[in-house]
Order: C-alpha cells, then sequence, then structure tokens
C-alpha cells in the first residue's frame, strides 16, 4: 500500500470537472486515494498517517507544461540573460560580463536578446566583435528561431559571403555589400548552431536536464511535453531516469527537420516510430513528432497570408507538397503530430496537411496540435475545432512588455486578433497551456496571471491586449492542467487531484483563488510531489 499521508488545512482545487473543489487529500504511497470533506480523510487516513498541513494555503495538481524544451532550457540558465536589456549598449555588457566571469570557456554564449533592444532591429557581428573578438559568441534570440553571432563564429560555423542559404533558412546579409551580418535566420540557425552547441559530452547535457528538472519542481511543474527532443537528449533522460532522478513526467516530440529529400523526411518518422515503441512508460515516453512550419512574427519569418508592415513577406519552411507525406506517414503510425504554426498561412497549411491525413489514413483520435497560433483566421479556428484538433498556446507569449516589435511588424488590426484562446473553445478545440521555456520565462504562476488577465506580470502599467479575451482563473489553471494533460494522453496517471491518479500535487503558500489573479504574483511554491515523492519543498 505504501505510506500513507493526509493532506489538510486549506482548499483543494481539483481540476476535476465533477468535484472542483474539496478540504482535503489522502495519498497511499504513490496514488491519490480519497479526495473530499476534512472529517471523512481524516478517518480514511488513520491516525499513523503522515499530515501535511497546507495552513491556509491552496492544493492544486501538478501543472502540465504543454510546450518546453527541456535541455535547451537547462542550458540557457547557464547563459548570459539578456531579456530585459534594453538597449544594445545593455546587452553588450552583460555578454562582456559573461565573458570576462568564463575565462576558459572556449565559447561566449547568451540567450533571449529581443529585437527591440537592437537598433532598426538588425543585428551585426561588429556590434559582438567590438567587445569579444577572440572567441565565437552564440546569443540567441527570445524565440530561438534566430542567432546572432561574431565574426570568430561564422569562421567556426565555415559560413562566409558566399555560403548558400539553407533550405527554409537565411544567412541575412547586408544589402550593400552581401556580406554575412552574423544574423542567422530559422533554419541556417537550427541546422548549423543547434548542433554545434549541443555537441557535448553526456555529464554536461545530463547537468543541463538536471538543471531544468529543479526548476520545474520550484514553479509546480509536474510534467512536461518536450517539443524538439533528439535522441542524444532522450538517452541522457532514459539514464536520469532509471537512475530514479526523473521529477518530472515527460512526454517528448522528435523533431523532423526539413531536408528537401522526400525519403530521409519519412525516414526520419519511421525512427521516431521506433523510438515511440521502445519509450512507453509513465514517466518518460516519445509520443510523436514535431515540425516547425514556419518561424515567428518578431523576426518576420512566420508565414502570413499577407505582408508584414514592413512590406517583407515570409514563406513556409513546409509547403503542401511536402508536408502533406509526412503527417499522412506519422499519422499511419500512430504518432501525434504537433506542428508549429504561428502564422495564419502556415496554420492553414497544417490544418489542411492534418486534415488531409486523416482522410487519406481513415483515422480520428490523434489528438494532433498545432503549437503558438499567434495569429491565425477565424476559418482555420473553427476548422480546428471540427477536426479535433488542439491549440497549443503560451500565455506567456501574450506578455505586453514584449509585444512592441510583434505589434509593429503585425499591426494593429491583426494585432487584436492575436491569441484568440477564447475562440478556440468556442470552436471546440482543446486548449492546452504552456512556456515554451527557454524562449519565454518557465514559472508557471506569471503564466497563469498571463491567461486570466492578458496583463504583464512585470509592468501592470502596460495595457492589456484584449483584456475581453482573458479566461476566468479557474479555467486558465484547468488549461494548465487537466486539458494540458489530455492533449498530451496523460489523463489517466496526471491533470487532476481524483482517486486513483498519481499524487502529482502542488502546494501554494496562499489561496490566490481568494485573492484574485493579482496574488497569483505573490504567490510561491511550498511544496511540489510527483508521484507520491516530494521533488521541491520550503
Amino acid at each position: 500500500m505504501g505510506q500513507r499521508r493526509l493532506m489538510t488545512g486549506g482548499r483543494v482545487f481539483t481540476a476535476d470537472p465533477a468535484r472542483p473543489w474539496a478540504e482535503a487529500v489522502v495519498i497511499e504511497g504513490d496514488r491519490i486515494a480519497f479526495v473530499g470533506d476534512a472529517r471523512t480523510a481524516r478517518a480514511r487516513a488513520g491516525d499513523t498517517a503522515e499530515t501535511i498541513d497546507v495552513a491556509g494555503g491552496l492544493v492544486l495538481p501538478g501543472f502540465v507544461d504543454g510546450h518546453v524544451h527541456v535541455t535547451m532550457t537547462g542550458a540557457a540558465m547557464l547563459k548570459a540573460h539578456l531579456r530585459g536589456s534594453g538597449s544594445l549598449e545593455e546587452i553588450q555588457r552583460r555578454v562582456r560580463k559573461w565573458a570576462d566571469e568564463h575565462p576558459d570557456e572556449p565559447r561566449v554564449l547568451g540567450t533571449n536578446w529581443v529585437y527591440s533592444d537592437v537598433p532598426d532591429a538588425r543585428p551585426t557581428k561588429e556590434m559582438l566583435d567590438c567587445i569579444v573578438p577572440d572567441r565565437p559568441v552564440y546569443l540567441e534570440a527570445h524565440d530561438f528561431h534566430s542567432s546572432w553571432v561574431n565574426s570568430a563564429a561564422l569562421a567556426e560555423l565555415g559560413i562566409d559571403d558566399d555560403t548558400p542559404d539553407p533550405l527554409g533558412g537565411e544567412i541575412v546579409r547586408d544589402p550593400g555589400t552581401g556580406q554575412a551580418t552574423g544574423h542567422l535566420l530559422e533554419a541556417a540557425s537550427a541546422e548549423w548552431v543547434w548542433p554545434l552547441l549541443a555537441n557535448v559530452e553526456d555529464q554536461v547535457r545530463e547537468r543541463h536536464i538536471a538543471t531544468a528538472l529543479e526548476a520545474f519542481a520550484r514553479a509546480g511543474i509536474t510534467s512536461v511535453v518536450e517539443m524538439a527532443l533528439e535522441e542524444t537528449a532522450l538517452r541522457s533522460m532514459r539514464k536520469i531516469h532509471e537512475a530514479g532522478r526523473l521529477t518530472a513526467r515527460i512526454v517528448a516530440h522528435m523533431i523532423v527537420f526539413r531536408t528537401g529529400d522526400p525519403e530521409t523526411e519519412l525516414a526520419q518518422v519511421r525512427r521516431a516510430a521506433d523510438l515511440a515503441d521502445e519509450h512507453r512508460g509513465d514517466r518518460l515516453r516519445v509520443g510523436g513528432i514535431k515540425i516547425i512550419a514556419d518561424g515567428t512574427i518578431d523576426g518576420c519569418t512566420a508565414a502570413l497570408s499577407e505582408p508584414y508592415t514592413n512590406g517583407i513577406s515570409a514563406d513556409p519552411i513546409w509547403d503542401a507538397q511536402t508536408l502533406n507525406p509526412v503527417v499522412e506517414a506519422a499519422d499511419a503510425a500512430g504518432l501525434q503530430v504537433a506542428i508549429h504554426a504561428i502564422g495564419d498561412e502556415a496554420a492553414r497549411i497544417a490544418v489542411d496537411a492534418l486534415e488531409n491525413a486523416m482522410q487519406v489514413n481513415g483515422t480520428a483520435g490523434r489528438r494532433h496540435r498545432i503549437e503558438h497560433l499567434e495569429y491565425v483566421r477565424d476559418e482555420e479556428i473553427a476548422r480546428m475545432g471540427r477536426l479535433g484538433i488542439t491549440a497549443s498556446m503560451q500565455p506567456v507569449h501574450l506578455d505586453p512588455a514584449l509585444l512592441d516589435r510583434w505589434l509593429e511588424v503585425i499591426g494593429p488590426e491583426r494585432g487584436n486578433q492575436g491569441f484568440a484562446w477564447p475562440l478556440y473553445l468556442a470552436a471546440g478545440s482543446a486548449l492546452a497551456f504552456g512556456t515554451d521555456t527557454p524562449t519565454a520565462p518557465y514559472e508557471s504562476l506569471p503564466n497563469m496571471y498571463l491567461a486570466s488577465t492578458r496583463k504583464s506580470p512585470t509592468d501592470d502599467s502596460l495595457p492589456a491586449l484584449r483584456p475581453d479575451w482573458a479566461l476566468p482563473l479557474e479555467q486558465a489553471i484547468v488549461h494548465g492542467t487537466r486539458e494540458s494533460a489530455w492533449a498530451a494522453w496523460l489523463e489517466h496517471e496526471t491533470g487532476m487531484v481524483k482517486p486513483g491518479l498519481a499524487a502529482d500535487i502542488v502546494v501554494l503558500d496562499r489561496d490566490f483563488f481568494a485573492g484574485g489573479p493579482a496574488s497569483l504574483l505573490r504567490t510561491g511554491v511550498r511544496l511540489t510531489m510527483m508521484n507520491g515523492a516530494v521533488v521541491h519543498a520550503c
């Protein structure tokens, strides 16, 4: 039966539609045995049970982050942090400081710079050469869809002024001289920079994963959906799991890269299917594939049906002719397909591909997903609902403190239709919330604040974008727990505080439902429990 524990002394929000609220929880071993009133719970637990006094706090299901990058999150936490710099000079100061503090590192690494902090949103190698001329510098943009590098990094990558653009990417060049500027977009970053920086010793990779897992536990996250896994990281996760050190459930999607060769693209799907057969556990599972269909709005690389306000138009990374066979093969193999589509044109192509696969294969109920969906036309939203496609979205990407560039290049009319959570719900889609860490902060509670207010958790003076589309607080929590668990095929394990499910539970130091959304920003995570084991306590 295992250890019996009684959790009492505060309210319990269960996220269970049959019984949303309770007073106490009884845990037996790794399972929830009882949820209900305090008196019955005490009798059920018995005199020998350990009592966990919530002390007026709040009990919730563990958060299920529907879109993360585990290894990249851990790695990013060890780099120079550039978010919030506010100017090129501050970016340069932070990068120089990191370089000085890590003199033995072969490369200078930074993360999360934003376009609005760079003059004319055009980063150049010269801006970095003047502060670090002797080592390669690699700075990831906040969306992780582009890299800003110095001259030494370009040389290390083997990129010169005559290097052709990769399929689905761009080596940004000076329009006057044709020289590579040091800004690498989409596949130019993913195919050259990502593998280089990921080529580390196993111990380093395991440290990155462990760093991320510790952060997730502190934030009350007990399950994550990894959205760009490669086999080296999967091997490290398996090793951590076998050692009993996996403190969050991981459902992984293997990334399928666009190569231009249909056979190699389909070979990636077949390999993902093999890995899914080998990894079917309740704590570590390969669930499907991830396809990146377009870029980002900030970088003007998301595929829109109409040009950006600056006149730029961006093609999708995958068109229908190349995307359909890959999605068909994955669907036929029983894999869940997750497609990154931020712009409305990419979303149309993604919905078309998923609908085509269902028709060709005669399938339904695969719980295929589209990720991000920042600006999408109403007709695609309606089709997603009819087809049962999950909308996987990240409230933290709506932070008004980070929207200046986004609104500038998409324009006010389209911007006012962005992040349309209620429309997906009205159409009948499941709505799964996540953070897309490390492109955005991983903390669960500020993410829920954004979902329930559409206001910035860091600057209350900024106006909300479409506050009428904010979700009621209880509903926001459901989309970060139960709905996100369902979207990842985890509903029989987690997502609710319900008898029979795993004891994936978070104890908070205050009842933010009583204080309203603003109190979320003053709430701390007192205890995180995954599968009955305490993985964080303070």
